[in-house]
């Protein structure tokens, strides 16, 4: 009996990003498709935009963590970026691509990134989105963040990875 089909296969690991990993980042959200691009950028973004984006990344400053497949792909990242008008916090953004999704996936790297952020001196997390993307809505809650405004979540504390995730329970059904 072959056992080779029976065999799960691991979670990928989440780990911090850095320059190197930038054009790897940029094939990530190049891949994207047009709605997603949306939902991630809160307005169209095409492939100049795109790589207009991530030319300005600057690791040294934005947290940015990554999950990869096994070809060492990225399949979703998170970044925390600093807010210039906002001391001590950062703005979140998440993105996995559409076939490792409802995983529990950019929970684990959104959760990463403040983390990380908030070791670094971060105080705040906002997760900005559409209105209508509620499953942002739901992963912001499932952190422990509140919704201050529409699109708009705080989260003032460092989340757990292992918290449960209820906060918003029709909130999880949409892609993110």
């Amino acid at each position: 009996m072959a056992v080779a089909g029976l065999i799960a296969a691991a979670a990928p690991a989440v780990r911090r990003l850095g320059r190197r990993d930038l054009p790897e980042v940029q094939r990530h959200l190049l891949a994207l498709g047009s709605a997603d691009r949306r939902k991630r950028f809160l307005s169209p973004a095409d492939d100049g935009a795109i790589a207009g984006y991530v030319a300005r990344l600057d690791p040294g400053r934005t947290v940015l963590v990554g999950a990869a497949d096994a070809d060492g792909r990225l399949i979703g990242i998170a970044e925390a970026h600093p807010v210039v008008d906002a001391p001590r916090t950062v703005e979140v953004a998440v993105s996995v691509h559409p076939y490792h999704r409802r995983e529990g996936l950019g929970r684990r790297l959104a959760a990463r990134a403040v983390a990380l952020a908030f070791a670094e001196g971060a105080e705040a997390a906002v997760f900005l989105f559409a209105p209508e993307n509620r499953a942002v809505a739901g992963l912001a809650a499932s952190l422990g963040g509140r919704l201050t405004a529409m699109g708009c979540a705080v989260l003032t504390g460092v989340p757990s990875i292992d918290a449960p995730t209820g906060a918003v329970p029709d909130a999880l059904g949409l892609a993110a």
